[in-house]
């Protein structure tokens, strides 16, 4: 790994700006101001980045860099044990891949498909442009065409994403974080031209004081730093591997930081403005599906009295979509693919073009009638359970190693002025993130067995444990997986070697 580089400070920001910012700052998270108050879950959210989210990110990119390698090398590092917890975070990251590509393949759907809709839309009613991708696009008769070719689409764009590594991964940020800004930043001046524009700016930045006795708000405040940064999932320690000497991580860490979450206010000024402006404000959903493919394609067709306008409009606010789901997805395999091709000695390019193959078949589930159902429960499992307990882990190794190991060292190690404060850094990292995130997972755990029954959004059980269990069982199994084929390749050279004596 360590022959891979950043060929520049612009490049690493891109690419790593373009691995936190998501699907779930566009989608997830508007919908999370609408329900907690607006301003209120803003402030929350902006003391959890600064207190737990940029002491992590800065902690696995400087552990990254120190260390030369990905997830798995670093935690090997913190304690020779832990390497399976690196290889389970690596895991994790690949199936999110899988989750982001099967979106990624809806995606392209509807930018093929939002023209007609916005053209018809003197024919069709709200509630047919609502449940126009799952009744026309998804349908429910069998294996979906065009969503089956649109997600193998999306896997050859990745492959080529991939094969190149750290050059083809910053070259890529360039078109996938600065397009879509640039697209939601039209988007948001476009709203902002409402009538009622105010109104929706007064709903999102004005605290709702009575919001702030709620516990889950604080729990999906806090919740979604640990998930919007792409930290705890192995990604950060990869690119922390690929930075060049006299980086500053603590000052390049800040920038991330603050382009994640000002991408995250955009796509909620976009949202808020948008729905409000075509009177739409009650329907914002806390579901990123059901804001993209139910939500959205209505507020498009209303965007403008032209049709011509709104499809144009249409067609660039997906493929916005597009490129965040292929940023996110890229970032994801690449956290996998490097340390495999390190451990096995394999060909990159050989290595990135199973991984599409064997993705774009697992990817045909998500053009099926069981689509739906699989998408939201392995995306709970892998985005929510499986961070929460590998966040924990990482933590505590972390919190305890951080001094003996010099994170604070290397990360303050090419700054000037502002340096990131070691007691601080220490108490994030020791009590405070395993803590909360100890918290965090109580909670799931807690909702799931004794408000759902043991039924996470009312799913059978089978589908929870075909989608969810597994996902995870895969997940943690893998270090140990991957241990023993090591071990036993290593025995199968040694004999070699003493026949060959």
């Amino acid at each position: 790994m360590a022959q891979e580089r950043f060929k520049t400070r612009g490049g690493f920001i891109l690419a790593s700006v373009g691995a936190a910012v998501g699907l779930g700052n566009a989608l997830r998270f508007p919908g999370l101001c609408a329900k907690y108050g607006g301003g209120t879950f803003l402030f929350v959210y902006m003391i959890a980045l600064v207190v737990m989210g940029v002491p992590i990110l800065n902690a696995e990119i400087a552990l990254g860099r120190k260390v030369r390698g990905g997830a798995p090398n670093c935690m090997a590092s913190l304690s020779k044990k832990a390497e399976p917890l690196g290889w389970a975070s690596c895991f994790n990251s690949l199936i999110v891949a899988i989750i982001y590509a099967g979106l990624l393949g809806w995606i392209i759907a509807m930018v093929i498909k939002i023209a007609p809709v916005c053209t018809a839309r003197q024919s069709v009613g709200q509630g047919v442009s609502g449940g126009y991708f799952f009744s026309e696009v998804l349908n429910g008769g069998g294996i979906s065409p065009i969503v089956l070719v649109c997600g193998i689409v999306g896997w050859a764009v990745m492959y080529f994403c991939l094969r190149g590594g750290a050059a083809s991964l910053s070259k890529t940020a360039k078109f996938t974080v600065i397009i879509p800004m640039v697209l939601l930043t039209f988007m948001a001046v476009r709203g902002l031209l409402y009538t009622n524009s105010g109104e929706a700016l007064r709903a999102l930045f004005i605290p709702d004081f009575k919001a702030f006795l709620s516990a889950e708000l604080w729990l999906n405040a806090l919740g979604q730093v640990f998930f919007s940064l792409s930290i705890l999932v192995g990604i950060m320690p990869a690119y922390g591997a690929y930075l060049p000497e006299g980086t500053n991580i603590f000052r390049d860490s800040l920038i991330i930081a603050a382009a994640d979450f000002f991408v995250s206010v955009l796509s909620s000024v976009v949202l808020f403005t948008t729905l409000y402006g075509c009177g739409m404000q009650g329907q914002i959903s806390q579901s990123g599906i059901v804001t993209a493919f139910i939500i959205y394609p209505v507020a498009i067709t209303k965007f403008s009295p032209v049709s011509a306008l709104n499809a144009a409009v249409g067609v660039l606010f997906y493929l916005s979509l597009a490129m965040m789901a292929t940023q996110s997805a890229v970032s994801m395999a690449e956290a996998a693919a490097n340390p495999l091709a390190e451990k096995f000695n394999l060909s990159k390019k050989k290595l990135v073009g199973a991984i599409a193959l064997i993705g774009a078949a697992v990817c045909a589930i998500f053009s099926t009638p069981v689509a739906e159902t699989a998408l939201d429960i392995a995306d709970h499992f892998a985005n929510y359970f499986n961070i929460l307990f590998l966040g924990i882990a990482e933590c505590i190794l972390l919190g305890r190693k951080a001094k003996e190991n010099g994170l604070v060292g290397e990360i303050n190690r090419y700054t000037r002025r502002a340096k990131m404060p070691a007691k601080a850094f220490s108490f994030s990292l020791k009590f405070l993130c395993p803590a909360v995130l100890t918290f965090l997972t109580a909670w799931a755990v807690y909702r799931l067995i004794f408000i759902e029954g043991g039924k996470y959004s009312g799913y059978p059980l089978w589908a929870q444990a075909a989608f969810g269990w597994l996902v995870s069982i895969i997940v943690f199994s893998s270090g140990f997986i991957i241990k023993l084929v090591s071990f036993r390749k290593k025995r199968a050279k040694i004999s070699v070697r003493k026949l060959s004596l």
